[in-house]
């Protein structure tokens, strides 16, 4: 019974710790005992701090099996986490938990009758050719047969990084290597610029390779070395793209928003508006000096009127009664004549105080009502641009939106292609010909292309993010600066209004 070996071997191994290192239970790898580690043992992929290996074994012969003459064959099986176990299956690719894997080898004859096996932990094997002893179903030694093969071990290596590993397994190889490729290449007058990357000839190798006996490799497809530039490919293209959309969300300056349309309109009407206050004021004030005028040129020909009665009533009376009698006439008459240019002094000072009050209060007036007007324009241009700045500013987030969407429909698309080419690729591969090894290969591509499309979505995400959160730091320290903007124009403005107010005196137009 398979299981009941099974059994027996642990026990075996847990005595054995006892008596050697005086331990009464076998404990779990030490990812396993690991709190910060949570451990999922229906994974198909590698798990995070164990490093997953690859396992050949090539059975060259057997001594001592049977005392009769009786045909023989070998059963090499793997128990381990469900996808390390394998049975009746020629190789395998990877084994994820080394530490909880054992290779069984057993021996039967040609009646199917257990001959001997063998149950080895898979990180205690020792690569190399090696004579293993079988041992029976209870797991006690047998005497004399025993089996010959090569054990192989190695470090197991993703499809597409063959290269990558030999390059720095050997270094110096490697630059030989290409170092003498670019010494041809530049005998030949060949710009290695000018040459398109294409899948490199391991892969070849490494299939011409698995042809020999039952052995356990990672295999190299030229499809993956394509999907990896393909991978690669669409993250230059992203990149590209990223800088192409970056510039599709310019920063807008307070220049950029007094050039916009609208704005100017705004300045246009102001400028219409200021000049038709201007034009009704210098009416106003126009009409005032006329009245003005009028009434001091009335003035002035009434006392010149009077003035004139006078001197010809003094000439009439001189005519008839002579000029040595009308000595006291004239004397009166010039008495007359000064009080009426004293009382008409009086009169045009009044008046000219009465005019240059009345023309302060209307340029004083015209003055308030320009610098309300201006007061309003300032205040009006401000709120435009602002009104302006956020109108630019939500249809910069929208836009970034839109840019984000579609780089996220374009990630998905390129990853169902490539998930559907990875597949397509595995049901064509001619070198598979076990149909549990293929939908195993499928599974395991399925969980490793989830769980990278997973860690690019999720950067992608991270990545737009950070953009949203830069573009709204961008459009927060725009609107501090436009407040900034209106706040000095408003206070430059009152600084004009004192200005004129000071710079303010009373005059008139004579």
């Amino acid at each position: 019974d398979l299981l009941k070996s099974l059994r027996i071997y642990f026990y075996h191994i847990e005595k054995k710790n006892f008596l050697l290192n005086k331990l009464e239970y076998l404990l779990k790898p030490d990812f396993m005992r690991r709190s910060d580690r949570t451990f999922d043992p229906f994974s198909e992929t590698p798990v995070d701090g164990v490093i997953a290996a690859t396992c050949s074994v090539q059975v060259f012969s057997g001594q001592f099996l049977s005392d009769k003459k009786i045909g023989t064959y070998v059963e090499v099986d793997m128990y381990g986490l469900p996808t390390d176990t394998i049975r009746k299956e020629f190789r395998t690719r990877m084994v994820i938990l080394p530490d909880l894997a054992v290779l069984r080898i057993a021996v039967y004859d040609d009646n199917n009758k257990l001959i001997g096996q063998r149950i080895l932990p898979l990180d205690g094997l020792q690569a190399g050719y090696r004579h293993i002893s079988l041992r029976n179903e209870g797991n006690k030694p047998l005497s004399l047969p025993t089996i010959f093969c090569q054990i192989i071990l190695k470090t197991y290596v993703p499809d597409g990084f063959g290269e990558i590993v030999d390059a720095l397994s050997d270094p110096k190889k490697f630059l030989t290597i290409a170092e003498k490729r670019a010494d041809q290449m530049k005998a030949l007058g060949i710009d290695t610029n000018d040459i398109a990357d294409v899948p490199s000839g391991s892969s070849k190798n490494d299939k011409k390779g698995k042809g020999k006996g039952d052995t356990v490799k990672a295999s190299v497809t030229p499809q993956a070395s394509s999907d990896m530039g393909q991978t690669s490919n669409s993250a230059q293209n992203n990149n590209a793209e990223t800088k192409k959309d970056s510039g599709l969300v310019p920063h807008v300056s307070i220049d950029d928003l007094k050039q916009m349309k609208s704005y100017l309109k705004l300045l246009k009407k102001q400028q219409k508006e200021l000049s038709a206050l201007k034009k009704k004021h210098l009416k106003d004030q126009n009409t005032m000096q006329k009245a003005h005028c009028t009434q001091a040129d009335k003035m002035v020909s009434l006392h010149d009127k009077e003035k004139i009665t006078l001197e010809k009533l003094l000439e009439k009376a001189i005519k008839k009664r002579g000029e040595n009698n009308c000595q006291d006439l004239k004397k009166e008459t010039e008495d007359k004549i000064q009080t009426l240019a004293t009382e008409h002094k009086a009169k045009v000072k009044d008046i000219t105080a009465q005019h240059t009050k009345e023309w302060s209060e209307l340029i004083s007036s015209h003055s308030s009502e320009e610098q309300e007007m201006k007061d309003n324009h300032v205040t009006q241009q401000c709120d435009h641009l602002k009104k302006l700045l956020t109108s630019v500013q939500e249809q910069q987030t929208l836009q970034l939106k839109l840019i984000h969407e579609r780089q996220s429909k374009e990630m998905r698309a390129n990853q169902a292609k490539m998930s559907m080419e990875n597949s397509k690729a595995i049901s064509q591969d001619k070198t598979i010909k076990n149909k549990a090894e293929r939908e195993r290969r499928v599974r395991e591509l399925n969980s490793s292309n989830t769980k990278k499309f997973l860690d690019e979505r999720k950067r992608l995400a991270m990545k737009h993010q950070k953009e949203m959160e830069q573009l709204e730091k961008n459009q927060r320290e725009q609107l501090d600066k436009l407040e900034k903007f209106n706040e000095q124009a408003r206070d430059m403005q009152q600084m004009v209004k004192l200005e004129e107010e000071m710079e303010r005196r009373p005059a008139t137009v004579v």
